[in-house]
Parts: structure tokens; sequence; C-alpha cells
């Protein structure tokens, strides 16, 4: 007897892992080759999961994809966002589970690669949460993150020396 032979089926749904990056209170928005979010220009830096389960743990490969796709590295990942969309480029009619991590800039030199991004730039966050700024899924990541990060606290001044170096009196 002869085993049963295996059937390739569609995928029935992907996973989508994004990060918004954030420094200096501006988020990092992308121009992809291939648009993986909706909402037309404004896309983050990410990928979309097409490997076995338990092969490629989501953070690890969203880091990989950071620096591969702006050359830079990024703090602790946090869950901020996810929206399910159908029919999106590469899903093929099936749905995608989109992720959005936020994080903050670590390191690194803003440099798209030009074979998978078209454009990055820092936009600050109150222009992305303006009416009209960005699609409601941004919207909702900025203010879910921002909601759970501490804002940063300013740099102290330098202390100012009462000493006087040079003539005597």
């Amino acid at each position: 007897m002869t085993p049963p032979q295996e059937q390739t089926l569609p995928t029935a749904y992907q996973v989508g892992a994004f990060a918004l990056i954030v420094h200096r209170g501006a988020y990092l928005i992308t121009s992809p080759r291939q648009p993986l979010l909706p909402g037309g220009s404004h896309d983050l830096p990410g990928f979309i999961l097409n490997a076995a389960t338990g092969t490629n743990p989501v953070e690890l490969q969203l880091r990989r994809t950071i620096r591969e796709q702006v050359s830079l590295a990024v703090g602790e990942l946090k869950l901020v966002g996810s929206h399910a969309a159908r029919g999106m480029h590469g899903a093929e009619g099936g749905m995608r589970l989109n992720l959005i991590f936020g994080t903050e800039y670590c390191a690194g030199i803003l440099q798209p690669d030009p074979s998978t991004v078209t454009g990055a730039t820092w936009v600050p966050g109150e222009d992305l949460l303006s009416p009209g700024g960005a699609p409601g899924w941004l919207q909702g990541a900025v203010r879910d993150f921002e909601a759970i990060t501490p804002l940063p606290v300013p740099d102290a001044p330098a202390p100012t020396s009462k000493l006087r170096f040079g003539r005597r009196r």
C-alpha cells in the first residue's frame, strides 16, 4: 500500500509583523516597493511571515528585517496593535493578521535599502495623530504605544560652576 500523496493547500492566512520606531517624538514611516499595510503612503518596516510554525520567531525576524530594510537597531519590542485584512498583496484572497510592535530607536544611520523601500522619513507623532494624518490602524498603534511608554526625560542642563578661574580679587 502506498502512502497518500500530501496535498499542498493554499495559505489560509498570513501574519505580518511591523515596527513602529520612535526617536525624539518622531516615528519612522517607510514607502515600500510592495505595500504590505493598508493606507497608501504610510507603511512601517516589517515583513510577512511565510515560514513554518516554530521555525522563525517573529521578534528575531522583525529585528533582522529592520536592519535589512532601514539599517537601524531597535530596543525592546512591545506589541501595540494588530488588525486583520482580507485580500492584501501576497495573501491570495486569504486573511492576513498584521502585528504592530512599538520600539525605541537604539543605533544606526537611516539608510533605506532601495530594493525593498523607496523612502523612509521620521514623522512627528502629532502629525500622525492629526485628523487625516495617517490611517486609523497607525493612529491607534501610536496612541497605544505612547500610553505604555513613558515620555523621555529631557536632558538636564549642565550644572553651572560658582568657581572662577583666572584673576584673583
